[in-house]
C-alpha cells in the first residue's frame, strides 16, 4: 500500500520551529503551513527590521512623524503575521503614542527591548 505525502503540514504546530517570543505555530499557520517560506520570512524580518526602533527614533528626532508612524505600523503588521504578537503589541503602542504625542519614549523603549530579543531569538534559532 502506498502512503501519500502532503506538500504542507496539516498540523502546523507540530512542524513549527521553536523560537522564544514568537508563536511559531500561529505564524506558520498564517503563512499557509509552508515551513521553508516561514523560516525565510523570519530571517528576512530579522535582517530588515532589526533597526526599526532606531529608524523610528531618528525620524522622530528630525520631526518626521509620518515616517516614524509608518515604520511602527509596518513593524506591527510584519510581527503580527509572523506570530511575534508581543512585539506587534509594542509596535502598536508606539504607533498610537506617535499619533497622540504621548508616552513616546516609554513606548519606544519597550519596543526596542522587545525587538532586540525577538531578532536575537530568530538569529539563534535560524542561523544563516
Amino acid at each position: 500500500m502506498m502512503k501519500l505525502r502532503w506538500s504542507h503540514s496539516l498540523d502546523p504546530d507540530s512542524d513549527a520551529p521553536k523560537i522564544a517570543g514568537i508563536d511559531t505555530g500561529l505564524g506558520l499557520k498564517q503563512i499557509g503551513g509552508k515551513r521553508d517560506r516561514y523560516e525565510s520570512l523570519l530571517r528576512k524580518f530579522a535582517a530588515k527590521q532589526a533597526e526599526a526602533a532606531e529608524t523610528i527614533r531618528i525620524a522622530l528626532s528630525v520631526g518626521d512623524t509620518s515616517t516614524a508612524e509608518r515604520e511602527a505600523h509596518s513593524l506591527k503588521g510584519s510581527a503580527s503575521t509572523l506570530g511575534a504578537t508581543a512585539l506587534a503589541e509594542h509596535a502598536a503602542k508606539v504607533e498610537t503614542a506617535i499619533k497622540t504625542g504621548q508616552s513616546i519614549d516609554e513606548a519606544l523603549g519597550s519596543l526596542s527591548h522587545s525587538l532586540v530579543a525577538v531578532v536575537k531569538a530568530i538569529r539563534t534559532a535560524l542561523p544563516v
